[in-house]
Parts: structure tokens; C-alpha cells; sequence
């Protein structure tokens, strides 16, 4: 007997995962009358809702007799009540408690690939995914990505691709994972509010390192970087350079002197202008696919029309860093880039620094949300060092304006609006200010925090911002100056 906790869409891909087996479960849910009872007794049948309070008494429930596993949903924290209870007697009680990325990594029977990191994560999945397809694999891709991964099971595959977050691998063991290949693509500031420190969450992400028969190691990253000396398996690197001093394992990917080229020890593999990707920061994730890919398929592979094909046309998703339009203005251009999923103060920054890496000569951003108990030090020194100007949203907009205000250096013009749609056109106008023949000014919105205070999640943020910046590109002219209080 399984007990599933957490009704979301993890719950039901385990519920639909000992289904198929024929083993027996039930589900309970924190959110009391909320939860989908109906629904889920609609898939799963009578009884497979067991009632009570979960804390340690429910495990006393008749439902339960013969427990022998618990499958935590990731949304639920473990530490929080009163699930935490219910854990503590579990554990007194001998009896598991796994995630459900830990059993479907148990019962996978083709190879797998992990990818995690504070930033990027998704991006790399994607295109891991798209070039094993283009190597002719058949692929699972889903975690954290899409597709639970216990749904993932259901299918004949060659290889699973899987996103992994940091509050999936809470309740796995490290020696229990054992990819075929698996990067930490970086380590910021991020879920400190349930992780309580940066020391604690990167531990988390280094999991899936530590038994990988290939680790992709960032050496950019330090955090990263010293996860290298738990690895038991083989050590490939990336860097922004072929000068990293730490550039060491079997083999190394990294960008030529120019930061252009992608190149995987002494060759030359594709050029960075021929990538869709825009920024920077995008020719690293690059890299580290590749390295992924090559661990999967082997170097051949990596010269294949198909898979070169694929890489270069591959455009990124939705929300991460995705180009909405572009508005010609005075014989230069505006151009609305939507990074919405950049939920973290690492992500921004990683946004805001590619563009400047890559030739961006101004930016207008759009900041603010719900922090997540971040510093936003750093940031306030990214916008001070790109940023044309920055417009603040949102819940914690007072505490990113606090930030800036600290920082030495020369303020960018600022400007606290009511919405979203507000920020869009006061972008727009500081951008149209400063563009110039043959210039381009990027509104750039790339928030370095949630979005649960103003919208239904980061994809809501994102479509509220594709819709306001279009309506600037398909207008004459930008709309009359917006009532923003406004300081330089």
C-alpha cells in the first residue's frame, strides 16, 4: 500500500503509475476541502481517498494498514506542518519516503539524463531533448519540464530527458540516482524561503551528480565547481573560455577567444551566429547540451546534419528570453524580449549580462514580484552597470528600489508602476528615447521574482507582457507618456 501526498499533477501521475502496476494506494492532500477529491475518485475509484488530519495520527487509519511507501509531492514542503509530523512517524515507523522523481529513477529501465541548476534548466532540457531526436533517439522528455516523469514510464523510449528541481530532490538518496549523464548547470540564490540557505539548496542539486556516469561540471560556476571532487564518475566541463584555469576532465567545451564558437576540445562545432538562441548565456546552455548529448550518443553524433540543424534553428521557449517584436524607430529598433520564467535574481542577471555580452549597447528592464526571501545586491549592480533605465512591479518593488538606491554607481532612470502593462509603455518610451541610427535598444522584461502576487504564474506575467508589448509594435507611435513617478 502507496500513500500518495498531494493531489496536484505529481499525485496523479503516481496514481496513474500504480494503476498500471496493479499495486494499491491512496491520497490525502494538504488543502483540505480544496483539494480535487471528486476528480481524483473519478480517475481512481471509491476508496482511494483516505480522510483525516495529515499529521502522525493518520498513519493509524485504517485506509492505511499495510503502509509500506509514501510519495511526497514536490510542492509540498516536508518541514512545513502538518506534513512534517506525518514524516516524523513515518520515519519512526521504518517506512519510505520517496519523491516522485526517486521512483520513477528506480524503475526506469533505459538510461536518463538530469538536468538541474538555478537557471537555464528548462532551456537545456529542450534542447537536449530536440538533439537526441535529431541523433535518432526516442525520447521522454518531462520532471519538472512538462510530462511527470512517472507518466513518462508509460511509453517505449530510448532515453529520458528529465528537468529536476531542487524541491523534487528533497526526498531522494544520492546513491539511488544513477544517470547516464547529469549537469548542475549553476547555483544562485533561490527557494531560500524553504531551503533556508544557499549552502542547503545547492546540496540538494548535487545529488545527481555524485553517481552520474558523466558529470557536465560549469567551472564558471564555483559552486559547481567544487561539486566536482564528489563526482564518482567521469568529469566533462564547460566554460565561457578557453583560459579557465580549472579547465580539467575528459573533455572540455568552452567558447573561442571571441565568445563566439562553440568548440569541444581543439575543434570547432558550430559557430555562435549561427544559433537562433539569443544572448550570451544561451551559447553556455548550448555547451552544456552538447556535452549531455555526447555522453548519450557518442562524439559521431555531434556531426550529423540533422543534430546541427536542429541546434542552429532551435529558438528557445516560451518565456525565456523569447523575442516578442520589434519596433523600428529613427533608423534603429526596439525590440520586447520576454524572460518571465526568470524567477530568480541569478536568472536576471544571467539575462541581463548575455545581452550586454552579446552586443546589446542599451536595455530597458522590467523588474519586481515576490522575492523569496532574495538579496537583490547583485542585481542592483547588473541594472546599474546595463540598464538604461529599470521599472519596478510588483509586491517587493520596494525592496529592489532599495537595492538600486545602495548601490554605487550612476542611477538608470526608474519608475514604480501600477502594472505590468503601465512598465511595458514607460519601457518603451525610455527605450524609443535612446535608440539611434543603426542602434538597438532591448525592453527586456526579466523579473528576478515570482509572480503569484499579480498573476496566475510566470507564463500569466509572460502573456500580459507579449500582449502589451505588441500592442506598442503595431501602433504608429508609443502611447502618450504614462502617470509613473519618475527618477534619474
Amino acid at each position: 500500500m502507496k500513500l500518495i501526498v498531494g493531489m496536484g499533477q505529481t499525485g496523479f501521475s503516481a496514481g496513474r503509475f500504480f494503476a498500471r502496476r496493479g499495486e494499491p494506494f491512496v491520497a490525502a492532500d494538504t488543502r483540505g476541502a480544496d483539494a480535487p477529491r471528486a476528480r481524483w475518485i473519478e480517475s481512481f475509484g471509491p476508496g482511494t481517498v483516505v480522510e483525516g488530519e495529515l499529521g502522525a495520527g493518520l498513519l493509524d487509519a485504517e485506509a492505511l494498514r499495510g503502509l509500506d511507501g509514501i510519495v511526497l509531492s514536490p510542492g509540498i514542503d516536508p518541514a512545513a506542518e502538518p506534513v512534517v509530523g506525518l514524516l516524523a512517524e513515518a520515519a519512526r515507523r521504518g517506512i519510505a519516503v520517496e519523491s516522485d522523481i526517486a521512483v520513477a529513477l528506480r524503475e526506469a529501465t533505459v538510461p536518463y539524463v538530469l538536468i538541474t541548476g538555478s537557471n537555464g534548466k528548462s532551456t537545456v532540457t529542450a534542447l537536449t531533448a530536440e538533439l537526441l531526436t535529431a541523433a535518432g533517439q526516442r525520447v521522454g522528455i518531462g520532471g519538472n519540464y512538462g510530462t511527470p516523469a512517472l507518466d513518462l514510464l508509460a511509453d517505449p523510449v530510448d532515453v529520458l530527458v528529465l528537468e529536476v528541481s531542487s524541491f523534487q530532490l528533497e526526498a531522494c538518496e544520492p546513491a539511488a540516482i544513477r544517470a547516464r549523464a547529469a549537469t548542475v548547470l549553476n547555483v544562485s540564490a533561490d527557494h531560500l524561503d524553504r531551503h533556508g540557505s544557499i549552502q542547503a539548496y545547492a546540496a540538494l542539486k548535487q545529488k545527481i551528480l555524485v553517481h552520474a556516469e558523466t558529470a557536465v561540471i560549469n567551472l564558471d560556476d564555483a559552486r559547481v565547481r567544487a561539486m566536482a571532487a564528489d563526482c564518482h564518475g567521469r568529469l566533462v566541463t564547460f566554460s565561457a573560455s578557453d583560459e579557465n584555469p580549472a579547465l580539467t576532465g575528459e573533455h572540455r567545451y568552452y567558447l573561442d577567444v571571441d565568445g563566439e564558437s562553440l568548440c569541444r576540445d581543439d575543434q570547432v562545432l558550430v559557430r555562435g551566429d549561427e544559433l537562433a538562441l539569443p544572448g550570451a548565456h544561451n551559447r553556455l546552455n548550448a555547451l552544456a547540451a552538447l556535452a549531455l548529448v555526447e555522453a548519450v550518443v557518442g562524439r559521431a553524433a555531434l556531426d550529423r546534419p540533422a543534430l546541427r540543424k536542429a541546434l542552429a534553428h532551435f529558438t528557445g521557449l516560451p518565456h525565456r528570453m523569447q523575442v516578442v517584436c520589434r519596433w523600428p524607430v529613427d533608423g534603429g529598433e526596439v525590440r520586447f524580449i520576454n524572460d518571465s520564467k526568470a524567477t530568480n535574481v541569478g536568472a536576471a542577471i544571467a539575462a541581463i549580462d548575455g545581452l550586454a555580452a552579446a552586443g546589446i549597447a542599451g536595455q530597458v528592464v522590467i523588474v519586481g514580484g515576490q522575492a523569496k526571501g532574495q538579496s537583490f545586491d547583485e542585481l542592483a549592480r547588473a541594472l546599474k552597470t546595463h540598464a538604461l533605465g529599470v521599472a519596478l512591479i510588483g509586491e517587493d518593488a520596494d525592496r529592489i528600489e532599495a537595492a538600486l538606491d545602495a548601490c554605487p554607481g550612476n542611477a538608470p532612470a526608474t519608475a514604480r508602476c501600477d502594472s505590468l502593462e503601465q512598465a511595458v509603455r514607460w519601457s518603451a518610451e525610455q527605450a524609443a528615447a535612446r535608440v539611434s541610427v543603426g542602434r538597438e535598444v532591448v525592453v527586456l522584461l526579466s523579473p528576478a521574482c515570482a509572480s503569484f502576487d499579480q498573476f496566475r504564474g510566470y507564463a500569466d506575467r509572460g502573456e500580459q507582457f507579449a500582449r502589451a508589448a505588441e500592442t506598442v509594435c503595431d501602433a504608429a507611435d508609443v502611447a502618450a507618456p504614462v502617470s509613473a513617478e519618475v527618477a534619474s
